[in-house]
């Protein structure tokens, strides 16, 4: 199965944990969302331009 990915406008900062352990080819534990932002806003942060 192919992996579909589309471009979206951001709307929300969230700060997440996540950990670099893999297995069977993917990743091992998922990442986790700590806590909105509030003190960013979309704008503020770099933006990737192309889904990997």
């Amino acid at each position: 199965m192919e992996a579909i990915s589309r471009l979206v406008e951001p709307e929300l900062v969230v700060e997440v944990g996540s950990d670099v352990a893999q297995a069977a080819g993917g990743w091992r534990h998922p990442a986790r969302r700590h806590r909105a932002r509030s003190d960013h806003s979309p704008a503020d942060l770099p933006r990737r331009l192309t889904p990997r």
